[in-house]
């Protein structure tokens, strides 16, 4: 009788064994951990980045405000350092525009210049002081821009829409080396007859992370301080 060809078995054939099928798994399965490992580490810088330029555009826009008022300011008066509660704001700044050098007295000027301003920097320190370094500091502070007939910085005061700086870090006197206090607004001289007229901020924004997401500012400005 003639045989099917198709029913003989091909000689020199086999199945993998389970010792490679096993092999192979892992092999895929340690492909697939360090895949997984490169996806979250770059979703992490991601974060990390975003977050890094949130902080830097935020402190640009702050600088830009500030430049703004210095730039027609009469009389300037800064606080120094500061030691903080964070309950009671802090006065950093004080702007006069159109005012005597006495920073009260309005400049005699025609009815139709700008009147006397008076713009006041306050601060307010947070209470965060989790995963901090030092561990004297506290992060989640702001800064409010506030505008009225006085120097002041009343709570009532300390709005969102007065609001023009948020993650401030604050760093008392004293606690590390190099002291580095913060935030800081020092002024060289700042009157209309004296030079230079200078005015050095320096400022810690941080955000409540892992990793700690921070970014600083150490600038020093000048003013016109013309009338």
């Amino acid at each position: 009788m003639k045989k099917n060809s198709n029913s003989f078995l091909i000689s020199g054939r086999r199945g993998f064994t389970l010792t490679e099928v096993l092999l192979a798994v892992m092999i895929v399965g340690l492909i697939g951990v360090a895949l997984a490992s490169l996806t979250r580490s770059a979703a992490r810088e991601g974060g990390v980045g975003r977050s890094k330029i949130l902080l830097r555009n935020n402190l640009a826009s702050f600088v830009r405000t500030l430049r703004k008022d210095l730039a027609s300011a009469t009389v300037v008066n800064a606080t120094g350092i500061i030691t903080a509660s964070n309950s009671t704001p802090i006065k950093l700044l004080e702007i006069g525009q159109n005012v005597q050098a006495d920073g009260v007295t309005p400049v005699a000027m025609d009815p139709n210049a700008p009147g006397a301003k008076k713009i006041t920097y306050c601060f307010v320190r947070g209470n965060n002081n989790t995963n901090i370094v030092p561990s004297s500091a506290y992060r989640g502070g702001a800064i409010y821009r506030v505008k009225g007939d006085t120097y002041s910085c009343p709570d009532s005061a300390m709005t969102s829409s007065n609001l023009v700086l948020n993650n401030v870090k604050y760093i008392p006197q004293g606690t590390t080396t190099p002291n580095y206090p913060v935030p800081l607004f020092v002024r060289d001289n700042f009157s209309r007859a004296d030079s230079p007229n200078l005015l050095t901020v320096r400022l810690i924004t941080e955000l409540d992370s892992t990793p700690i997401i921070n970014d600083v500012i150490n600038e020093t400005f000048s003013a016109p301080m013309g009338y």
